[in-house]
């Protein structure tokens, strides 16, 4: 398609879920078992139908092993050490929220999916990632954080437990105050054991 370019690769299988996002704050999880296996060549099918001006923002996959435990419910993740599964939003202009899984229903493909974000006039979505927080044996615990980065090179790093919670239609808290005009250039989800996680950047007050 004219002007249209590969943006990710993951790798995936029948049982796992695809969560895709648009610039305009729409989510759509499907199942990734209805996304054909074609050859190196195709086009492909559409995987989420976007409105006129909407563009692909980003996408993370739901492993199977932590849909499972979604569906199972929260009491039984909580004596696991399983603590929730989140879309974690960012948006270009430094804001983010966690948004629970459960507040997106499954669907399929070639649909416009739910609002999972509320922007302002000139803010859109930067990321979306599935984060999930989960205590590790002998009472330890991975730290994921995510990584932003503004396009003037400034960098912060903050703890995803400390991103506040929010409904699918809430705007979010600042994670990173910017210049004016400034926008996020890059995110990035990483996950440190206890023993290696360091003070990070807190959240700023909106």
């Amino acid at each position: 398609v004219p002007g249209d370019t590969l943006r990710w690769v993951r790798r995936c299988n029948n049982e796992d879920l695809v969560a895709m996002a648009s610039q305009n704050g729409m989510v759509i999880l499907s199942p990734c078992k209805d996304i054909r296996a074609l050859g190196r060549n195709t086009r492909g099918g559409i995987a989420m139908r976007l409105k006129e001006g909407d563009k692909m923002a980003s996408m993370d996959i739901i492993p199977a092993s932590l849909a499972k435990k979604l569906e199972e419910g929260s009491h039984a993740d909580q004596t696991l050490g399983f603590t929730g599964l989140w879309l974690l939003f960012i948006s270009e202009s430094g804001y983010g929220k966690r948004v629970p899984v459960s507040s997106f229903k499954e669907s399929r493909l070639n649909r416009v999916g739910l609002k999972g974000y509320k922007f302002s006039s000139d803010d859109r979505m930067a990321a979306v990632f599935v984060v999930a927080l989960s205590t590790g044996g002998g009472g330890g615990c991975d730290e994921q954080q995510v990584v932003l980065v503004s396009q003037s090179g400034t960098v912060n790093r903050i703890k995803v437990r400390d991103i506040s919670i929010q409904s699918r239609f809430a705007r979010g808290v600042i994670l990173m105050r910017l210049e004016h005009g400034g926008k996020i250039q890059s995110a990035s989800l990483m996950t440190v054991s206890k023993a290696a996680t360091t003070d990070s950047d807190g959240l700023e007050g909106a």
